[in-house]
């Protein structure tokens, strides 16, 4: 199972009533009204925007003795992932990175907020089957950044998910950080008309994120070799369907076509039900496997909705 931060369903809904006893404004001045609320939506959406975008990377060190204490600004979740498939790997052992999808696993996740939205985690993994965990399978894995869920903000964020080890071979390290992930964020809501024709409930609402992403190491199936700077683009958005049932999907561009690997994939994709509080069970479906918008174009035993696996997490604060 793969640990990554789903994006949060930020916008509230799009139906809106009017209600009957509302005042209707005179027969002459329909157009200027119309006019004025078009302008007064833009006004309050450029707010929204110029918010978002003013508050990204605060750093509220006056609310510091004011929040929640240190060693109360923990939280995190247990989680088991179930491979669909245990076809073992046949790629190289430098191919790819992130969890075994084809070895049941358990993870206990930890996050810690530092300042704000500023935060650190970390997650340790256990295999059921240590025989089936590849070179690229980690012990663990690690995020760090800037996030805030809210609408029109920025993000920035590092992640790990290469082949960390607790104990490492000799000769070798427990974390290779430049082969970690740099990622630049922005998230905005789908609103209306498009919400509309989108949604096929009421209460449903699209949450999207922007990214660009950068790897200053990565490694060349062609050449047997780490090269520098892998650099893709990513737009990825969360459909909350009704309540906590949600399906997402993110599609990726990669600005140097020849530095996408067999395991790179066009998107990813997942869905099931997702809750945030603590104290609560989330199942979830997810495919990061090498995904191709032309299937005839992807690496054995990859790209296929078996390649996915369903993990059952339970989230708790202390």
């Amino acid at each position: 199972m793969f640990l990554l931060y789903s994006y949060g369903c930020f916008a509230n809904g799009h139906q809106t009533q009017m209600a009957e006893n509302a005042p209707k404004p005179e027969s002459g001045n329909l157009e200027n009204s119309g006019k004025k609320t078009s302008i007064l939506r833009e006004e309050t959406e450029f707010d929204q925007i110029w918010q978002g975008a003013n508050s990204s990377f605060d750093l509220p060190f006056f609310s510091w003795g004011e929040e929640t204490p240190w060693y109360k600004r923990w939280n995190g979740n247990m989680s088991l992932g179930i491979p669909l498939t245990e076809t073992p790997a046949t790629l190289p052992p430098d191919a790819t990175s992130g969890p075994s999808n084809q070895n049941t696993t358990a993870s206990l996740s930890l996050k810690y907020s530092i300042l704000g939205n500023w935060f650190i985690s970390a997650t340790a993994y256990y295999y059921f089957d240590p025989d089936l965990q590849q070179a690229w399978n980690p012990d663990y894995t690690y995020v760090f950044g800037y996030s805030d869920w809210r609408p029109y903000t920025f993000s920035l964020l590092y992640s790990n998910y290469g082949g960390n080890r607790f104990a490492p071979e000799e000769g070798q390290k427990s974390t290779e950080f430049g082969q970690g992930t740099w990622s630049l964020g922005w998230k905005f809501p789908v609103g209306e008309p498009w919400i509309d024709w989108l949604s096929f409930t009421d209460k449903g609402a699209i949450g999207c994120q922007f990214d660009y992403n950068y790897t200053p190491e990565y490694f060349d199936l062609a050449s047997s070799e780490y090269l520098t700077g892998q650099q893709t683009i990513s737009l990825g958005c969360k459909y909350a369907i009704i309540g906590n049932w949600y399906v997402n999907g993110t599609a990726f561009y990669y600005l140097d076509s020849s530095q996408k690997q067999p395991w790179n994939p066009d998107y990813t994709y997942g869905f099931g039900y997702f809750d945030w509080h603590p104290g609560t069970i989330t199942v979830q479906y997810n495919n990061y496997s090498g995904n191709r918008w032309n299937s005839s174009e992807r690496g054995e035993d990859t790209g296929r909705f078996i390649d996915g696996s369903i993990s059952i997490s339970y989230s708790f604060t202390f």
